[in-house]
């Protein structure tokens, strides 16, 4: 009998051994790349097609469904992001649990292409000396852009090293014109009339050619007009596109709402974005397919204030005096697993007006995680002139 017995011994055994090495192979291959898996389960998800070719949106989750208790499988099922491990990662799994509770319905399936872009980094002018201090940033100028970049050398996806993830949480910024600018007669850009502001994450962008991204958008203009949207972007295959929860009704965004945005990539003709307004509880997962330009490489993630392009002299829009910025939570990862946060982050960009003669938004590394941006000097008071 007990001889008989250790066949049945070691085939139990090697059932526990193989399931233990499934389980922490999956643990370990969601490790390796959370982004990439995360694209790998919106690609089988169901979806339905919004009224732009190649933009889908994943499908709504069914009554009753509790995120607080689904499954890795049920989360991506309906693009819901990954619940953190509380005991690892008891901050992120806080800001998800927030996310998740604050979910009431899912915007429609339906964007609208607005007339400009969120686009890679436009470099300004001469550039500040490098700090030859090892470990420093490397400080730079943009017309366009002001916040920070991790970056890498790729110029293809490589399956490790290329960032896959990159998530922020940030309050949208109240938009106006600069102080005096409209009794001074500056009342936007060359030909396009309006102060903008766009807040967003995303993957690409600071050394290359396209940029997938999701964020914010505050705009005012001389008549006491405001503009607030949610929106989501694959430049250049697509413009901003405005996220509606009605059929050409825009998604309602408040100045202060607070936006958890999450940027997905992966290897792959289709990328995502979840961008949700915790206030106003409406959320979704976009697809993008790719329609022109560069493919995605992974080599920049970051946390961008920006003013959108372009006026009819080809410079970025007006900004808009917003104030201050504040991002909090802002995390990215690359395809091995490794977080890189914006207060480590090896670029710091400025952003100047047109002609290059003074800084117009700035933005301070405020701890490991967060960063504040400020409007300064012609964005803040007097209006820029355009070029």
């Amino acid at each position: 009998m007990q001889n008989r017995s250790w066949p049945l011994f070691y085939q139990v055994r090697l059932v526990l051994v193989v399931t233990l090495l499934l389980v922490s192979f999956s643990t370990f291959a969601w490790a390796q790349g959370q982004g990439t898996s995360a694209v790998a389960m919106f690609a089988v998800a169901a979806k339905e097609q919004t009224n732009i070719a190649g933009v889908s949106i994943i499908a709504d989750r069914p009554n009753g469904f509790n995120p607080l208790t689904a499954s890795s499988e049920e989360l991506g099922k309906y693009g819901l992001p990954q619940r953190p491990n509380q005991q690892a990662d008891p901050g992120g799994f806080a800001r998800w649990t927030k996310g998740m509770q604050a979910l009431r319905y899912r915007a429609a399936a339906h964007v609208k292409a607005m007339p400009h872009h969120s686009r890679n980094l436009m470099l300004a002018g001469q550039q500040p000396a490098a700090s030859g201090t090892t470990g420093k940033p490397t400080q730079l100028l943009s017309y366009n852009w002001s916040g920070v970049a991790n970056t890498n050398q790729l110029t293809s996806w490589d399956t490790k090293k290329s960032f896959d993830k990159v998530e922020s949480i940030w309050n949208v910024p109240a938009a106006q014109p600069p102080f005096h600018a409209c009794a001074n007669g500056i009342t936007g850009a060359q030909g396009v009339d309006g102060f903008y502001e766009a807040s967003w994450t995303g993957i690409d962008g600071f050394n290359n050619a396209d940029v997938l991204q999701g964020g914010s958008l505050s705009a005012a203009d001389c008549e006491g007009d405001t503009l607030y949207i949610g929106w989501v972007e694959w430049y250049p295959s697509y413009p901003i596109l405005e996220i509606d929860c009605a059929v050409g009704v825009a998604c309602v965004v408040n100045p202060g709402d607070e936006f958890f945005v999450i940027v997905y990539g992966a290897n792959a003709p289709t990328q995502y974005v979840f961008v949700e307004d915790i206030n106003q509880g409406w959320y979704g997962t976009f697809a993008l397919a790719y329609v022109t330009g560069p493919a995605l490489v992974g080599s920049s993630a970051q946390q961008i204030v920006e003013r959108p392009c372009c006026d009819a002299d080809s410079y970025p829009l007006a900004l808009a005096n917003y104030l201050t910025d504040f991002f909090a939570a802002a995390v990215a990862r690359d395809g091995h697993g490794e977080l890189f946060l914006p207060g480590q982050a090896n670029a710091v960009i400025d952003m100047v007006d047109d002609g290059v003669t003074q800084e117009i938004s700035i933005v301070k590394q405020e701890g490991p995680f967060s960063l504040f941006f400020a409007s300064v000097n012609c964005a803040f008071s007097g209006g820029c002139v355009s070029f």
